[in-house]
């Protein structure tokens, strides 16, 4: 081919209306944005002042006009702010950029590094102090905030809260309560077990004070740590071995 004249006369032409189209695209471009340039960018939706301010320092550096904005990068730009869980961008014609976004409803605390949020997704936020506190192997973060959820309706008519969480490396369950009690659930039918909790807390509070520990490990009753005691009390003792 090196040595036909025509087929390198052919290349070079093509070569040439490549580069000449490919020059009059970017100028196209530019003029567009020059000619329908984003004369109005509103950011609705961000309610926290960290995303607020990150969204003023982001719109002044987006980049394109209305026909040439790359609006799936506008999106990603939105989303990688800490309390940003999704972004939609919308054009209105004839020079509107709309941006709506979603923040993350802050749940619970995770590990004390992070945060999740009420869908159960962790997000790279130091977690506030008031939060509950999720302990537990990373990759179950959907499972606690489920479990959160019904423990919380299990407890909420006795007037208690869920504070805390632990799950262990051996997927053993704890929970300790607003009140200061802590409640074993160990790895099976942890929500079984906490509802039998809630079935007998009243009458065991009446019986013998206030309680600061309860183990449900027993299929067929528990053993309580009641404050001012240093050692366990069986209220209710079943024979056989605990999980």
């Amino acid at each position: 081919m090196w040595d036909n004249p025509d087929a390198l006369n052919r290349i070079s032409r093509l070569i040439l209306a490549a580069t000449v189209l490919f020059t009059l695209w970017v100028a196209g471009r530019a003029v567009l944005d020059m000619a329908f340039p984003f004369r109005q960018v509103s950011i609705t939706g961000g309610q926290h002042a960290e995303t607020r301010a990150a969204a003023q320092r982001v719109g002044p550096h987006l980049a394109g006009g209305f026909f040439s904005m790359d609006l799936a990068a506008t999106r990603a730009a939105f989303v990688q702010l800490p309390w940003v869980r999704q972004a939609d961008v919308q054009r209105h014609w004839p020079g509107r950029l709309h941006i709506r976004l979603e923040e993350h409803r802050a749940a619970a605390a995770w590990n004390d590094r992070a945060t999740l949020n009420t869908f159960g997704e962790r997000f790279e936020v130091e977690p506030a102090p008031h939060l509950p506190r999720l302990y537990a192997p990373d990759g179950m973060e959907k499972i606690l905030a489920r479990h959160f959820g019904e423990f919380t309706q299990i407890v909420a008519p006795l007037g208690l809260r869920v504070e805390h969480i632990v799950v262990t490396a051996r997927q053993s369950w704890r929970v300790r309560l607003s009140g200061g009690v802590t409640v074993e659930l160990g790895r099976e039918r942890v929500n079984e077990r906490l509802a039998r909790f809630a079935s007998v807390y009243p009458q065991a509070v009446a019986a013998t004070g206030t309680l600061v520990r309860v183990d449900m490990r027993y299929p067929n009753g528990f053993a309580a740590q009641i404050s001012g005691k240093s050692a366990s009390h069986p209220v209710s003792r079943s024979q056989g071995h605990s999980a």
